[in-house]
């Protein structure tokens, strides 16, 4: 099965069929699979003939080690380089005492790496608009999510309230109203200080059971999720309304078909 699903591929381009003969096929299942297969069979060569760093971490095709120095890094990037001619490797070392590791900015002070929340300079913002129809649940948990992979990077609480700051001025540009976010705000850090965790009125050990509704408006929702409620305390059972909302192109599409 594998070499049926990875050998022999064809793809076309301008109307010629070509067979691919090394890597994966772009946006195949299996893609992401044997990039780390083939990754981990790198390292572990590397660890066997002891030229692995002693601080090595990688998460799919990004890596983060520690160096002595600058020539060391150099040796250890030709290293990975020789390992296989269809794997090319760049490097990035930090400047200004701060190195960009996947959406995390590790500032290198003096023994000790503090983290927080790195965002790319063509980072435009764009997030769930306040005014898209969807529940106003999500708006919330969008926040609440924000602020919870700020609060998870940073190492300590100045460059939490500096990432919160920033998300203060994303949401107005997306219109969502100022006391709406500095109540998410308050609750989030109010549930960190406190370190108490919400215990449900019902059994939420097994999953919940999920109905799907469309969205009408903001009040029939409301509507919905108090009864919804209502009915999960009484048969002791979680269910939760998940709202989907039309997508454009359903309502945009050719009904009838065209004579030629």
């Amino acid at each position: 099965l594998l070499n049926a699903a990875t050998k022999n591929q064809l793809f076309q381009f301008n109307g010629n069929l070509y067979e691919q003969t090394d890597g994966v096929a772009m946006g195949s299942p299996l893609g992401p699979l044997l990039a780390n297969v083939f990754m981990c069979s790198i390292e572990d060569k590397l660890d066997q003939d002891g030229q692995l760093p002693s601080y090595y971490r990688r998460y799919v095709d990004d890596t983060f080690t520690i160096m002595p120095d600058i020539p060391s890094a150099g040796i250890f990037l030709d290293t990975l380089n020789n390992c296989h001619p269809s794997a090319k490797f760049t490097i990035e070392v930090e400047r200004n005492a701060s190195l960009p590791f996947i959406g995390v900015e590790l500032l290198n002070l003096a023994f000790r790496i503090k983290t927080k929340v790195y965002v790319k300079p063509t980072n435009t913002g764009l997030l769930l608009h306040y005014q898209s129809h969807v529940d106003n649940r999500y708006k919330r948990s969008l926040i609440t999510t924000m602020l919870d992979r700020a609060y998870r990077i940073s190492s300590d609480w100045s460059y939490f309230s500096q990432e919160c700051d920033r998300l203060e001025t994303v949401f107005l540009k997306l219109k969502y109203p100022k006391h709406l976010f500095n109540l998410a705000v308050r609750q989030f850090v109010d549930s960190k200080v406190a370190d108490q965790q919400h215990i449900p009125s019902i059994d939420t050990t097994t999953h919940p059971i999920r109905v799907i509704i469309p969205f009408k408006d903001q009040v029939s929702a409301n509507v919905v999720k108090k009864r919804l409620t209502d009915l999960s305390s009484k048969i002791k059972t979680l269910i939760q309304p998940v709202f989907i909302s039309r997508k454009l192109n359903e309502d945009l599409k050719v009904r009838e078909v065209k004579p030629a």
